[in-house]
């Protein structure tokens, strides 16, 4: 009789998954944790190369290593997460210090926003600086995009993958 072929040997696919939630993490530059992360947090760390995002709203791991099994809590990040709050005072672009709140306003006013302008103009001239003032170590216009349609009701995707505007 054929056997049949044993999975527990293949390595699984994607991205590694956070240590607490399971979630696949996005991998963040070195210079994200170095900027990001408290100093009394980085000293205990083996290395600042390796480092994954947890984006799980509910979980509380900010940042995970796979290879060495450390994890970097919410709270010993130097900035609050976009993605682990809720507040509308919450930063939504951290280079050019836009609320959740703001964007939200400009939408009921105007009925759209040109934050999300605002941000890609910025970005154009070299201000903006994502890998070390977002905790997600990169650009925040997927994020910016995701509230605009939250706030006009518009279920669908981003055909622009968020427009992202980094350098």
């Amino acid at each position: 009789m054929e056997q049949p072929p044993n999975n527990l040997s293949q390595a699984p696919e994607g991205p590694p998954p956070c240590p607490r939630c399971g979630q696949q993490g996005r991998s963040v530059s070195p210079a994200t944790i170095e900027s990001l992360v408290n100093p009394a947090v980085l000293v205990r760390l083996r290395s600042l190369e390796g480092f994954r995002f947890c984006a799980t709203p509910t979980c509380d791991v900010g940042y995970f290593h796979p290879a060495t099994s450390e994890t970097i809590m919410c709270a010993e990040v130097r900035v609050p997460i976009f993605q682990k709050r809720t507040e509308p005072e919450r930063l939504v672009c951290y280079c050019f210090q836009h609320t959740v709140a703001a964007l939200q306003q400009e939408v009921r006013d105007a009925g759209t926003s040109r934050i999300a302008t605002d941000i890609k103009a910025r970005c154009a001239q070299g201000l903006d600086d994502c890998e070390h003032t977002n905790p997600q170590g990169s650009c925040c216009l997927g994020n910016v995009q995701r509230v605009i349609r939250e706030v006009t009701g518009d279920n669908r995707p981003s055909s622009d993958g968020g427009g992202c505007c980094c350098h």
